[in-house]
């Protein structure tokens, strides 16, 4: 009897070992990777032009005004702010009491508190270029993580936030990525996809409403596949989320917001500490994305994979501070 116990011991030790390897291949072991197209070259005019790439493009569809009028003639950098003649860049943090607690994950959250801490980059571009996204390693594919720090420096941005963690397990076959005018992956989505365009407007498709083809018609630039979107029509914050119920939680938060063409901002909310910031629920976000004036906001991947990086520096306080992310949004100078 106490051999036969022992043998099914290993059994089950030798299945738990198998399926956890079938797990680490489908969705951990870097596989089939795609190098990143270099970024396009720009015409005298500014129009881009791909560099040797088997990638499909986007059409270029120009700004109708020129951005420019609101920057300095020379670099100005502080702690918190950074002006050039092609980027203006203001950071802020905040820290409130909701006096809400996060009652979630059987009670596991209250001890995170009411706090909410929260870190805003206000952004003004000089044309669109300014605005790149990075994967890691440089590469496109199932299981590339890489420190937003390192994948900032590599790529000489000013300031950085994580993207959307386009690989990840419920994500690496859903919806379609676009990265700086090159078309990755086309595929149909439950979610609903942000996308900014080369004229810098930005936009949110809902699942049925996503057509590739219409995507590089239109002149997409960047797309992203998490969600949902925070804002209705109006400006106004959502209550009803296409999501499931576990992004609605109290979690750190990384999101965009858009104003107009060459307008942006960035939230990257601290989460799962004690007495310090307990994160945002998704209604919360919306509210702020309200309050702060945009006309579309979108939420990124949030949790451990929340950064915010100025100089090469996270300027946030990311729970997991050495966790590694798929991809980045870049603010840099631009293609001169």
């Amino acid at each position: 009897m106490r051999n036969r116990l022992l043998l099914l011991g290993v059994d089950l030790i030798i299945a738990a070992l198998l399926l956890l390897g079938i797990w680490y291949d489908a969705y951990l072991r870097p596989q089939h990777g795609l190098p990143a197209a270099a970024f396009p070259l720009l015409t005298s005019t500014g129009e881009p032009v791909q560099q040797n790439s088997t990638l499909q493009q986007t059409n270029y569809l120009p700004a109708s005004t020129n951005w420019k009028e609101k920057f300095s003639d020379t670099i100005i950098q502080t702690a918190d702010t950074y002006r050039s003649p092609n980027l203006s860049i203001t950071i802020t943090k905040h820290t409130i009491d909701s006096n809400q607690t996060d009652a979630s994950e059987q009670g596991n959250h209250l001890k995170y508190g009411t706090k909410i801490s929260y870190t805003v980059a206000d952004v003004y571009i000089g044309d669109i270029t300014c605005f790149q996204t990075v994967f890691a390693k440089d590469t496109y594919g199932v299981g590339y993580k890489e420190k937003l720090t390192d994948m900032a420096q590599r790529s000489n941005a000013i300031l950085s936030v994580n993207g959307d963690s386009y690989n990840n397990n419920r994500h690496q076959d859903n919806g379609t990525i676009i990265r700086n005018g090159s078309i990755y992956r086309s595929a149909a989505t439950d979610m609903e996809t942000c996308v900014l365009n080369w004229d810098g407007t930005m936009k949110i498709y809902t699942p049925e409403k996503l057509n590739t083809q219409t995507l590089i018609q239109t002149g997409a630039y960047q797309s992203w596949i998490f969600g949902p979107s925070l804002l209705d029509s109006n400006g106004k914050a959502k209550t009803d989320f296409l999501t499931w119920d576990y992004i609605r939680e109290s979690h750190p938060r990384t999101a965009i917001g858009y104003y107009e063409p060459g307008h942006y901002c960035f939230v990257v909310v601290d989460g799962r500490q004690k007495d310090y910031s307990r994160g945002m629920f998704l209604n919360e976000l919306a509210q702020l994305f309200e309050q702060l004036g945009c006309k579309v906001a979108y939420n990124l991947d949030g949790g451990h994979c929340s950064f915010m990086t100025y100089q090469n520096h996270a300027i946030n306080h990311p729970y997991k501070p050495e966790h590694a992310v798929p991809d980045g949004i870049l603010l840099t100078e631009g293609i001169q």
